[in-house]
């Protein structure tokens, strides 16, 4: 969903500056990004079976379905897909943004169209990564999906502590838009360790 990602590079700064806590609360002392060594970016040899045909199949016909389920995800939630600022339109986003903003104010902060854009982005980004994991998000996922995202990177410009705030709020907003998925993704962040 690159244009999700795409329009809240254009928006991050101002968002950065007054809400990257959402109303949970996880500490955020020492957390820190780690990269992938530059030896180990090849892929592994993956062992011969006895029935490479079918199972390569299987897996095309699971992943076709994951994109048929995500493509299904995108249109439910009524989200333009041409990079224009996101707008809370179902209930579940409604509650969302209200509840997010809510917290922000409590904070001190001013809420504006770019932390809402930003809020609903993080999680509909989150959600999708949980459609084409069939739903299996673990440790690996969810650090995969933090460093591999162009979104994450664009709004936190890489500082431990902006990571933080933006996971706080994508795994927030987890609750809202993909409830079932939403603990799977609190138990990977939570034992990330602040390691990413």
């Amino acid at each position: 969903m690159t244009s999700y990602r795409a329009l809240t590079a254009a928006a991050a700064a101002a968002f950065l500056a007054v809400s990257l806590t959402a109303c949970v609360a996880y500490p955020t002392d020492g957390a820190q990004r780690i990269d992938v060594p530059e030896e180990s970016t090849t892929a592994p040899t993956p062992e011969p079976t006895t029935d490479e045909g079918a199972e390569s199949e299987e897996s095309a016909d699971g992943f076709g379905a994951a994109l048929t389920e995500r493509d299904a995800f995108l249109e439910a939630q009524q989200q333009p897909l041409d990079g224009t600022a996101l707008v809370a339109k179902t209930p579940e986003q409604i509650e969302l943004i209200n509840q997010q903003r809510a917290y922000v104010e409590s904070q001190g902060g001013t809420w504006n169209a770019d932390a809402e854009s930003i809020t609903l982005a993080l999680a509909l980004d989150a959600c999708e990564t949980s459609i084409l994991n069939g739903h299996a998000v673990d440790v690996e996922v969810f650090r995969a999906h933090v460093n591999s995202s162009p979104l994450i990177s664009a709004i936190t410009g890489g500082d431990p502590q902006a990571i933080e705030g933006a996971l706080s709020i994508m795994v927030f907003g987890t609750g809202f838009i993909c409830p079932d998925d939403a603990p799977q993704w609190e138990a990977a962040w939570t034992e990330t360790g602040g390691v990413y």
